[in-house]
């Protein structure tokens, strides 16, 4: 096992005309609380080991505006919700759903039942782990 952190990068971008309201939950925006990626190590899938959290209706500030062509950015340490085995091939894919993005500021927040969740699309993260 590697006690060494491992930082990803993950990126969100506003490919719309428009400005949009984006809830972090369940993305990196938060960090990690919840099994938001797959993670195998030379082909074994890693079990989630991290927070697992209850969630209300979302509050304001549990959104992010992102204007038309923006992007927003946040790195974590992977090593903080998994257990990361000496591998030649480590794969990190987010599993793709952004729980609600809103259309209109004054629609913001919106109650859970209201929620309008779409998928995300991205790369996967390879990498080894070895001893140092």
């Amino acid at each position: 096992m590697t006690s060494a952190p491992v930082i990803i990068g993950f990126a969100l971008e506003n490919l719309s005309s428009g400005d949009v309201w984006v809830l972090k939950w369940y993305t990196p925006l938060e960090g990690i609380k919840g099994r938001i990626f797959e993670v195998s190590c030379d082909g074994v899938e890693i079990p989630y080991e991290g927070m697992l959290m209850k969630r209300g209706d979302p509050e304001e500030n549990d959104y992010i505006q992102l204007g038309s062509a923006e992007s927003v950015r946040a790195e974590f340490d992977l090593t903080t919700a998994y257990s990361l085995p000496l591998c030649s091939e480590c794969t990190v894919t987010f599993k793709g759903r952004i729980h609600d993005v809103v259309l209109n500021r004054q629609d913001v927040p919106r109650p859970w039942d209201e929620h309008q969740a779409i998928d995300a699309q991205g790369d996967p993260v390879v990498f080894s782990v070895v001893a140092v």
